[in-house]
């Protein structure tokens, strides 16, 4: 038992001294040596190598999605200032107003309507197209000729009426033998060689031939323009009165060698008249109620003036006397 002991004792002790025995050389530095120096090796790299893919990921490639989320949560890191959307907008409302590329009412003024006899009349009652010289019913009853004297004179030439003021600044007329009393009544004029204050217009509701006195309603367009319409009460002594006096009517064509058409609606006391189917005024006066229709003149300035007449109508509301 003593034997067994002695050896069991001799067995520990050398088994305790084979732990602290160095290891052979060249197997102990190799396994420590390889564990801390191997992975350094392998991720050094030449200065002049590419950026490793981990730096800098390919621009298809989705972002994470914790990445996006933080970029719709800061909005302002990626998108436009929102100071600048509102200005921008700002400027679309301005454009896209209808009313900032309409003309002003005063460059597009609605056309007005225009009166047309024969669409509204029908039929005249009476028309000369002045396509030929009709004498009798202009020339004086006693004589058959047309007037030629110091204040007027009436001539046809190739069919239409020319008539002239002699006197400067002096305003005549002369009478058809047409008697009217409620009709609409139309002329059409070629100005001719006007300028200024030349006057030409119709002249209704007259005295009767040879009734010794003058008298009725005168309408008359300038070549400047302006409309006149007056009441000739007398003529020895001079007697009118005023009833328009329109400057810059726009509705008539002004200047030389223009055609206007002047129109007269006369139905008891009320006139209303048109220039090349506008109305342009309207009156009422129950100075006269019927008689003849003619012809009215004013020259202008120091010379005569002659214009022509190539149309005349009437429509007559009533039967003819």
């Amino acid at each position: 038992m003593k034997r067994i002991r002695t050896a069991l004792f001799i067995l520990i002790l050398t088994t305790l001294s084979a732990c602290q025995l160095q290891m052979p050389g060249g197997q102990a530095p190799t396994a420590m040596v390889a564990m801390t120096e191997t992975p350094f090796v392998a991720v050094a790299a030449p200065t002049d190598t590419a950026v490793p893919t981990a730096m800098a990921a390919p621009a298809d490639t989705a972002l994470p999605p914790t990445v996006a989320a933080a970029q719709a949560e800061a909005p302002t890191a990626y998108p436009e200032p929102p100071t600048q959307a509102p200005a921008a907008t700002a400027v679309q409302p301005t454009q896209a107003q209808p009313t900032a590329a309409q003309p002003e009412p005063t460059e597009t003024p609605v056309p007005p309507t225009l009166f047309d006899p024969d669409t509204d009349l029908g039929d005249p009652t009476y028309r000369n197209r002045m396509e030929f010289a009709n004498l009798g019913e202009w020339a004086q009853a006693e004589t058959d000729e047309l007037p030629d004297n110091r204040n007027i004179r009436l001539r046809f030439r190739d069919g239409e009426l020319l008539v002239t003021g002699k006197r400067p600044y002096f305003s005549t007329w002369w009478f058809s033998y047409h008697t009217l009393r409620d009709a609409y009544i139309e002329m059409t004029f070629d100005s001719e060689d006007c300028s200024g204050e030349d006057a030409y217009g119709i002249i209704f509701r007259g005295p009767p031939h040879l009734a010794g006195e003058s008298y009725g309603y005168i309408v008359s367009f300038t070549c400047d323009g302006s409309l006149w319409v007056w009441r000739l009460d007398d003529a020895r002594p001079w007697d009118a009165e005023s009833l328009v006096d329109e400057d810059d009517v726009s509705a008539i064509e002004t200047g030389p060698d223009e055609t206007n058409v002047i129109g007269v609606r006369a139905e008891g006391d009320e006139f209303v008249i048109f220039a090349n189917g506008e109305q342009v005024a309207e009156i009422e006066d129950d100075e006269f109620s019927k008689g003849r229709v003619g012809v009215f003149v004013r020259s202008g300035g120091y010379g005569g003036y002659t214009y022509r007449v190539t149309d005349f109508a009437y429509w007559n509301f009533e039967e003819e006397d």
